[in-house]
């Protein structure tokens, strides 16, 4: 196994695993969407341009954040794009600390970069209520307008290994895409379908490479077994706490909790739920199951938490007002203990064997993710269900695989990862594609569908 991404491995992983997404980016508009492939660099270099793009698009912008004086502010609205003198976005609405405020935001890189610019002077900057830096600090008293709130977006920027700066088109922000969708539509309509479905399997190809880019981006900086650990745990937390499962990792990485652990997952379930805040204090917490015994979780916990002090999360950073009962994240890192404990490690087990075909591939990666419940086998219910499997092998094995493995995916690996559920975002690409009269067996293999979903971003569909 390689255990160095050169630059070099890098950009050979972006071009040789997927060759068929060349033919989807031919149909790109000329601004190529908003987000592009990142370039191969460890270090991202950026501008306020760059800040700029992050604070309008609501995909880029951390979800909450925090002013100087440590209040909570959740973005609404981030504004108009302000193309002339003054401040950068007008009218812009947030809420911090419960109230709700509306006003004018500038950003800059460096807080002091307001009086750099003479800002305080120019009475056009006196509706500024928020001004948003990269760096933390703050400015000397009277220096900013009143009640205006200072926020550094570096911390949250910096926790997310899936974030880079370099994959952002500044030259396509704050414009839509124009022209490429009904262009996109009068090509689609003279296709048959063998050509429709072409079409999608290069589109699909083009996301999975893009996924493949950035893993590869992990592992340059992570290693590739921690960066591995990261994108299960990702996948596992679900939409509404994959960047809490993921910041969980961070402050108990793969390497400190095999260290701790070795193959107990008792005791890696309760160091996870530990540094995760979620360990209850008895066993009437809502959430808590009922096969888990929470004093035998203390007291491990107990003993070994003065080791993560300060790397512990806050238990309001969770949401759990919109999961299922069976999505809740007290099920979803007990399977993680069980998956990262169990032997062989993760890591060797999902490795493909010498002339393995690719369906039993598939079914043995899925098989060592689908752990149950503790207790008795044959009655036990699975902590990660066929559907959470199918995700965790689409977005973090498959490609960690392509950059681990110098070869390029055969296309019949492809089309044989487990179906994901149909989603609205996919059906409605479909629909603006190939209208409504089109068959929905042209996209129900899971490289299609992810070919519906890169339409979608690219196109604004």
């Amino acid at each position: 196994m390689n255990t160095l991404i050169t630059p070099s491995h890098y950009r050979f992983t972006a071009t040789d695993r997927f060759p068929l997404s060349g033919e989807y980016r031919k149909h790109l508009p000329a601004h190529g969407g908003k987000i592009r492939e990142p370039e191969p660099a460890l270090h991202d270099a950026f501008s306020e341009r760059h800040l700029h793009c992050v604070w309008f698009d609501d995909r880029l912008r951390p979800e909450t954040l925090s002013t100087a004086r440590g209040e909570n502010v959740r973005v609404i609205r981030p504004g108009r794009w302000n193309f002339e003198a003054g401040p950068d976005f007008l009218d812009a609405e947030w809420v911090v600390g419960g109230r709700r405020v509306r006003g004018d935001v500038e950003i800059h890189i460096r807080p002091m970069d307001w009086r750099h610019h003479e800002h305080h002077h120019d009475p056009r900057y006196q509706n500024v209520r928020l001004h948003v830096t990269y760096e933390s600090g703050t400015l000397p008293p009277g220096s900013l307008p009143p009640d205006c709130e200072e926020v550094s977006i570096k911390t949250e920027l910096d926790a997310r290994s899936h974030f880079f700066f370099d994959s952002i088109d500044t030259k396509a922000y704050p414009f839509e895409v124009e022209g490429g969708l009904s262009a996109l539509r009068m090509m689609c309509e003279g296709l048959d379908e063998e050509k429709r479905g072409g079409l999608l399997d290069a589109a699909g190809q083009e996301r999975l490479r893009r996924k493949t880019l950035r893993m590869a981006r992990v592992i340059q900086s992570l290693g590739p077994e921690e960066a591995l650990y990261q994108a299960v745990m990702r996948a596992l937390g679900y939409k509404h706490n994959a960047d809490a499962f993921e910041e969980t990792a961070r402050n108990l990485p793969l390497h400190e909790l095999r260290a701790n652990c070795g193959e107990d997952a008792e005791a890696a379930y309760a160091l996870l739920t530990g540094v995760a805040d979620l360990l209850p204090h008895d066993e009437e917490s809502a959430g808590f199951p009922p096969w888990a015994d929470v004093g035998k979780l203390w007291k491990i916990w107990w003993r070994r938490r003065e080791h993560f002090t300060g790397r512990t999360l806050t238990s309001d950073i969770w949401r759990l007002d919109a999961c299922r009962p069976g999505n809740h994240p007290l099920r979803r890192l007990r399977a993680s203990a069980e998956i990262f404990t169990e032997s062989p490690p993760f890591e060797q087990a999902i490795q493909p064997k010498a002339d393995e075909p690719p369906k039993k591939w598939v079914r043995r990666c899925k098989v060592r993710l689908q752990v149950r419940e503790p207790g008795e086998p044959s009655t036990a219910m699975r902590l990660v269900g066929p559907e959470r499997a199918a995700a965790i092998l689409v977005n973090a094995i498959l490609p960690w695989r392509a950059v681990m493995i110098p070869e390029e995916l055969p296309l019949d690996l492809l089309h044989a990862l487990p179906r994901e559920p149909g989603n609205a975002i996919a059906r409605r690409a479909a629909h603006a594609l190939f209208g409504p009269d089109h068959h929905p067996r042209l996209w129900r293999d899971t490289l299609r569908k992810q070919g519906l979903l890169q339409f979608h971003e690219d196109f604004g569909l």
